[in-house]
C-alpha cells in the first residue's frame, strides 16, 4: 500500500496499491461506507466501491460490497477519533 486516505465526513476511502505482477499501481475508491458500533465492536460496511482494474472491481462487487466487516479494536478506536 503506497497511499491511504480516509474522509470521515464524506465517508470515502482511497487506496493505492503496488501489486507484484501489475505494471502500474491499482486504485481502489470506496465511494461510500457505513460504520456501526455495537457494544465494544465496530463494523465497517462497504456500500459502494470501484477499482482501476476490472478484475478487482468485479471482486469488490461480488465479495465486498454490502458486507459488514468487524474491525480490529485499534482500527475502530482510530476511526472513532476521526469521526
Amino acid at each position: 500500500m503506497t497511499e491511504l486516505s480516509i474522509d470521515t465526513k464524506k465517508r470515502t476511502i482511497h487506496v493505492r496499491l503496488e501489486l507484484r505482477g501489475e505494471a502500474a499501481p491499482i486504485e481502489i475508491h470506496v465511494n461510500k461506507y457505513d460504520l456501526k458500533k455495537s457494544g465494544s465492536a465496530m463494523t465497517l460496511t462497504i456500500v459502494e466501491a470501484t477499482a482501476s482494474r476490472e478484475w478487482l472491481a468485479e471482486a469488490l462487487r461480488e465479495f465486498v460490497r454490502g458486507r459488514s466487516f468487524t474491525l480490529p479494536a485499534n482500527a475502530g478506536a482510530v476511526l472513532t477519533l476521526l469521526t
